[in-house]
Parts: structure tokens; sequence; C-alpha cells
């Protein structure tokens, strides 16, 4: 995954950089990292976010907002 479709992918989620590093198990900053190129995205990451785009698609909002709510690490 490029930083460009990372990019893209956290627009179509409508997601802020602290909404997706804490969706995604990382810091805010890593977050701005990968949008900018300056971190590789790792692979399962990049699967991740394309899965959760996916659902996005094809879930509703609210359902879709419920499953990330769920799968924020504490």
């Amino acid at each position: 995954m490029t930083d460009d479709e990372y990019q893209a992918a956290r627009a179509a989620l409508g997601c802020t950089h602290v909404r997706i590093a804490e969706t995604i198990g990382v810091s805010v900053r890593t977050s701005f990292r990968y949008a900018n190129g300056g971190a590789k995205i790792p692979e399962p990451t990049a699967r991740l976010l394309r899965l959760l785009v996916l659902l996005r698609l094809t879930v509703s909002t609210r359902k879709f907002n419920e499953l990330v709510s769920a799968a924020k690490v504490k």
C-alpha cells in the first residue's frame, strides 16, 4: 500500500489520524508517517485497511462504527 492509497483509505473511512491510529493499533505519529510516506505500511496493516474500506462499503454506517469501536485496542 502506498501513502496515497493509505490517505484514500482513511478518507473513504471518514477517519481522522487519531481515529485510524486507534483502530489499526498504531500511534498518531505513525499514521501521519504512513500518510506522508515517512514509514512503510506493513502488509497486515494494508490488508486491515482494505478490509475496513470493503466493510464500510457493504454495511450500514451504524454497524460499521460498532465494528470499528469493538476492534479498538485498549
